[in-house]
C-alpha cells in the first residue's frame, strides 16, 4: 500500500511520501521537487508535467492549464469565461454534460477533454514517477483541494483519480493539511486534561491562484478547525496580471506595439512578470527584459517595489477581508492568536509580510508571524500524513483532524408527499458542522390508497441536498444531488401486534434517514429506515404451580426498522462514462509510451552511430581490419542518412532491428579492445592463485599432514593443469594481431580460476582431526600418582596464587 500526498497546485503540484520513518518530497523525472500541472497535445503524444512546460510556448493553443482551478465547473459559470479564460492558452468550450472542456488538436483530429479527463491524464504522469520513485506501484493517496471546492468539484477530483487508477483515500482541505503538517510533529501542545488553553495558529495560504485563511485550534493529539474563509480569486497569478496590463501600456507606448492583439506575446509577458514579482520581494529595484517579445523587437523596463506596490494596491486591500471572517467565525480575537504560519509562495511579496505583521499586532518583540514549515511542501506533507493515518502499514502518533464545514447544507422534499403542516426544508449540516460527521432525521411520507394502488402498493420519495445561496461562491452548483428512496408502504400488523396509532400509521410512513458529511466533504446517505411501532402481547410460559391464577398476558412498545433501498443522483460522472474514460485513457497512455519507447530506440540508434564511427577512427582503430573498418564506416553513414531520411518515423521494431544488426559488426570489435585491456588483469591473478597454491604445497611445515596424499596430489597435479593452460592459450593469443578472433577471453580465464578453487578449497581446508582420549589404565595412574606427589609435599604450607597489585589514587 503506497502512502502519497498529492498537493494538487494551479501552476505546480508537489509529491510527497511517507517512507524512512519520515515524510519525503519526491522529485519528478527530471529532479524537480515541483511538477507543472498542464498537459500539452502534439501530433504524435501528449506531453503532461515537465514536457508539457517544455512545450507549452511552442504548442501555444494545445496546452491546458489551470486543471485545478476549471475540474468539475460548470461552462456557463460566468467567472469561467470572464476570469479564467485568460489564464488558459487553449479554447474552453462546453461538454456533453455542460461543464468546461478543452478544444485541441491531438494528432491530425480536433479533440474535446473534459477537465476531469485532463486532470487524470496529469495524475497518470504523477502515478508513474512517483512509482518509480518509491520502486513499487503507487495505488493510494491522499489530494488536497482548495476549502472552497464544492461537492461537484471534489467528485471531478476523485474521479480523475479513478480514471488515473490511483485510489483516492481523501481530500483534505489545503489549510487542513497545513495544520496537520504543524501540528503532529509538535511535542509542546497543550495538554487537554490539564485544562489549559489551546494554541491558536492562524493559516494564512496566499498561493498562486486563490487565498485562504483558516483559524486552528492544537491541543496534544488533535487540531480543530474553528474557523475558515477565502478568496478564491485572489493569488499569485493576479499579482502577475497587474503587471501585465501595466507594462502592455507601457510597451505599446514605448515600443509602438500591440501586445493584446498577440495571445503568445502577453503569455510571454506573463512569464517575465512572474520572474519580476519573484525577485522584488527580496529586492527593491530588478530588471524587466524580454527578447523578440512581438515582431523581432526586444523590450526592457525597470521595476521598483513602490512600483509593483502601487500597482498591486486594489489586490493587497482585499487580504484584511477573508482574515476577518475567519477570526469571526471562530470567535477568537487577534489577542487570543498565538501564531500565524504562513504557506503558499505569494507569501513571500514583501507587502503582505508587512500587513499580516500589523494586522495580528506583532512587533520587534514579538514576532507573530512564523514560517516553521516549507510554504512550498508543507501542503504535500500534511496530506502524506493523513495518508499514514489511514494507512495499516503504518504506526503514526494518534492525531485526530476535525474539519469545519464552509458550506452550509440543506435537505428538502416536496412538500405536497408529507403531512399538512410539515416544512419541505431543513438544514442538515450548517455553517462549522464538524466533520466527518453524521446526521439523524426523522421524515414523513404519506400513504395515499390511490397512489399505493397506482404504484403496485408502494411509493418513493426523493430528497434534494442543495447549499444555502448566500454562502456559496458565485457561479457554483446550488444543488448538490438528490436520493430516490423506494420501496416505501403501508405495514400490515402482525399476528398477536397491534400498531401504536394504526391510523396515524395507516396514512403516513416514518422515515429515519442518516445523512452523513464524509471527510471529502461530500453529502450522502448512509441508510434509511421505515420505523414501525407495534404493541405486541405475550404469555408468561414458565410453569404455573397448582391453585394459582394464569397470569395476564404482557404487553410490550416494540420499534422495528425496515430498511429501505435508495438510488443517488449527483453531478459527477456515471460509472459507464468514468469506465469509457478510463479505457480511453489506457490507450492515450500506451499510445505515449510506445512514442516515447520508439523516440529513445530511435536515439539509441543515432548515438550508436556517433560514437562507432569515432572509435573505430581512434580506440578501436588497432582491433579492426581495414577491410571491415572500411565497410563499417560505410554502413554507420548508410543508416546514419537513414535516419534523417526513409527511417525518421520507422516504428520502434524497425530500429531495434536495425540496432541489433549493427552491433553484430561492431560488438566483436569492442569485445577485442577490451579484452586488451582485461585479459591481462585477469591473467596475472590467475598465476598469482595458482602459483600461491603450489608454494603452499611445497612448504614442509606440517600444516597438511592430516590430508591424504591422494587429494595433494590431485591439487598438485589440476594446479599444473591450468597453469600449463594459461600458458598455452596466451601464447596463442599472442601470437595474433589484435584484430584476429580471440584465441581466450578474460571471462574464460576466471572461469577456470574459479573452477580451480572449488577443487582445491574443499581438500586444503580440511580442519585437523581432534586429538586422541587417553585409554583408561592410564587415566586411573594419574590418580595415584598425584597422591604420592601430595605427601611428598605434606610438610610444606601451600603457596597462595600470586594477587594482581592494583595501584590506585584516591581523592
Amino acid at each position: 500500500m503506497s502512502v502519497v500526498g498529492i498537493d494538487f497546485g494551479t501552476l505546480n503540484t508537489v509529491v510527497a511520501v511517507a517512507r524512512n520513518r519520515g515524510i519525503d518530497v519526491i522529485t519528478n523525472e527530471v529532479s524537480n521537487r515541483t511538477t507543472p500541472s498542464l498537459v500539452s497535445f502534439g501530433e504524435k503524444q501528449r506531453y503532461v508535467g515537465e514536457s508539457g512546460k517544455t512545450n507549452e510556448i511552442s504548442n501555444f493553443k494545445n496546452t491546458a492549464a489551470s486543471l485545478k482551478r476549471l475540474a468539475g465547473r460548470s461552462f456557463d459559470d460566468p467567472e469561467v469565461r470572464s476570469h479564467e479564460q485568460k489564464f488558459v492558452n487553449c479554447k474552453l468550450v462546453e461538454g456533453e454534460r455542460g461543464e468546461v472542456a478543452a478544444s485541441v488538436y491531438y494528432g491530425e483530429d480536433q479533440r474535446i477533454f473534459t477537465y476531469t479527463q485532463l486532470a487524470a491524464m496529469f495524475f497518470s504522469k504523477v502515478k508513474e514517477f512517483t512509482s518509480k520513485e518509491i520502486k513499487a506501484p503507487m495505488t493510494d493517496a491522499v489530494i488536497s483541494v482548495p476549502l472552497w471546492f464544492t461537492d461537484a468539484q471534489r467528485r471531478s477530483i476523485i474521479e480523475a483519480a479513478t480514471i488515473a487508477q490511483i485510489n483516492p483515500l481523501r481530500l483534505l482541505n489545503d489549510t487542513t493539511a497545513a495544520a496537520l503538517a504543524y501540528g503532529i510533529t509538535k511535542t509542546d501542545l497543550p495538554d487537554p486534561a490539564a485544562n489549559t488553553k489551546p494554541r491558536n495558529v492562524v493559516f494564512v495560504d496566499l498561493g498562486f491562484s486563490s487565498y485562504q485563511v483558516a483559524v486552528v485550534s492544537f491541543v496534544k493529539g488533535k487540531l480543530t478547525v474553528k474557523g475558515t474563509a477565502y478568496d478564491r480569486n485572489f493569488g499569485g497569478r493576479d499579482f502577475d496580471e497587474v503587471l501585465v496590463q501595466h507594462f502592455i501600456k507601457e510597451f505599446d507606448a514605448k515600443y509602438k506595439l500591440d501586445i493584446k492583439s498577440s495571445p503568445k506575446a502577453v503569455f510571454r509577458l506573463r512569464q517575465g512578470c512572474e520572474k519580476v514579482k519573484k525577485i522584488i520581494s527580496a529586492n527593491p529595484i530588478t530588471m524587466l527584459n524580454i527578447e523578440c517579445l512581438l515582431d523581432d523587437k526586444d523590450v526592457q523596463a525597470q521595476v521598483t517595489r513602490e512600483l509593483f506596490e502601487d500597482l498591486s494596491k486594489p489586490l493587497l486591500d482585499r487580504l484584511q477581508a477573508p482574515l476577518d471572517r475567519a477570526l469571526a467565525a471562530s470567535g477568537l480575537t487577534v489577542k487570543d492568536i498565538d501564531f500565524v504560519e504562513l504557506v503558499g509562495g505569494s507569501t513571500r511579496v514583501a507587502y503582505v509580510k508587512d500587513f499580516l505583521a500589523k494586522y495580528f499586532g506583532g512587533s520587534p518583540e514579538k514576532n507573530i508571524l512564523s514560517t516553521t514549515m516549507n510554504q512550498d511542501e508543507a501542503v504535500a506533507r500534511g496530506c502524506a500524513l493523513q495518508c499514514a493515518i489511514i494507512s495499516p502499514v503504518f504506526k503514526v502518533r494518534d492525531f485526530t483532524v476535525q474539519d469545519w464545514n464552509h458550506f452550509p447544507i440543506q435537505i428538502s422534499w416536496d412538500a405536497s408527499q408529507t403531512p399538512s403542516g410539515t416544512d419541505g426544508t431543513i438544514e442538515a449540516f450548517p455553517l462549522g458542522n464538524v466533520v466527518p460527521t453524521t446526521k439523524n432525521v426523522t421524515l414523513f411520507r404519506t400513504l395515499d390508497d390511490a397512489e399505493l394502488e397506482r404504484n403496485k402498493g408502494a411509493v418513493t420519495f426523493d430528497l434534494e441536498a442543495h447549499y444555502q445561496d448566500s454562502h456559496i461562491p458565485p457561479g457554483a452548483k446550488k444543488s448538490i444531488g438528490t436520493w430516490t428512496i423506494r420501496g416505501i408502504k403501508r405495514i400490515a400488523e402482525k399476528a398477536g401486534e397491534q400498531h401504536i396509532n394504526p391510523t396515524e400509521q395507516s396514512k403516513k410512513a416514518t422515515l429515519k434517514v442518516k445523512l452523513k458529511l464524509d471527510g471529502d466533504m461530500i453529502v450522502g446517505i448512509d441508510s434509511v429506515h421505515q420505523i414501525e411501532e407495534v404493541i405486541v402481547t405475550t404469555k408468561d410460559e414458565g410453569e404455573k404451580k397448582e391453585g394459582e391464577a394464569e397470569a395476564a398476558p404482557k404487553q410490550k412498545k416494540v420499534t422495528r426498522k425496515h430498511e429501505l433501498l435508495f438510488a443517488s443522483h449527483h453531478h459527477g460522472a456515471s460509472k459507464d462514462l468514468l469506465a469509457q474514460w478510463q479505457a480511453l485513457e489506457g490507450e492515450m497512455y500506451a499510445s505515449d509510451r510506445l512514442v516515447i519507447d520508439t523516440a529513445d530506440r530511435k536515439n539509441a540508434v543515432e548515438e550508436y552511430v556517433y560514437e562507432t564511427r569515432g572509435k573505430l577512427d581512434m580506440a578501436w582503430s588497432e582491433f579492426v581490419s581495414e577491410d571491415i573498418r572500411t565497410s563499417f564506416v560505410e554502413t554507420l553513414n548508410e543508416t546514419e542518412n537513414w535516419l534523417y531520411g526513409d527511417g525518421e518515423d520507422a516504428t520502434k521494431s524497425v530500429y531495434i532491428e536495425k540496432l541489433e544488426s549493427l552491433k553484430k559488426i561492431g560488438d566483436p570489435i569492442e569485445e577485442r579492445y577490451r579484452e586488451f585491456e582485461e585479459r591481462p588483469r585477469a591473467e596475472k591473478a590467475f598465476r598469482e592463485y595458482v602459483n600461491s597454491v603450489i608454494v603452499d604445497l611445497q612448504a614442509e611445515d606440517g600444516r597438511y599432514d592430516h590430508i591424504s596424499a591422494e587429494d595433494i596430489q590431485k591439487v598438485k597435479t589440476e594446479s599444473q593443469k591450468k597453469l600449463d593452460w594459461i600458458n598455452t592459450v596466451i601464447g596463442k593469443q599472442n601470437e595474433l594481431a589484435k584484430h584476429a578472433t580471440l584465441a581466450v577471453t578474460s571471462a574464460e580465464i576466471n572461469l577456470n580460476a574459479q573452477t580451480l578453487k572449488w577443487l582445491v578449497t574443499p581438500i586444503l581446508s580440511k580442519p585437523k582431526p581432534a586429538p586422541a582420549a587417553p585409554a583408561p589404565e592410564a587415566a586411573a595412574a594419574e590418580p595415584a600418582a598425584a597422591e604420592t606427589g601430595a605427601g611428598a609435599n605434606a610438610d610444606q604450607p601451600m603457596e597462595e596464587a600470586p594477587q594482581a597489585q592494583t595501584n590506585m589514587d584516591v581523592d
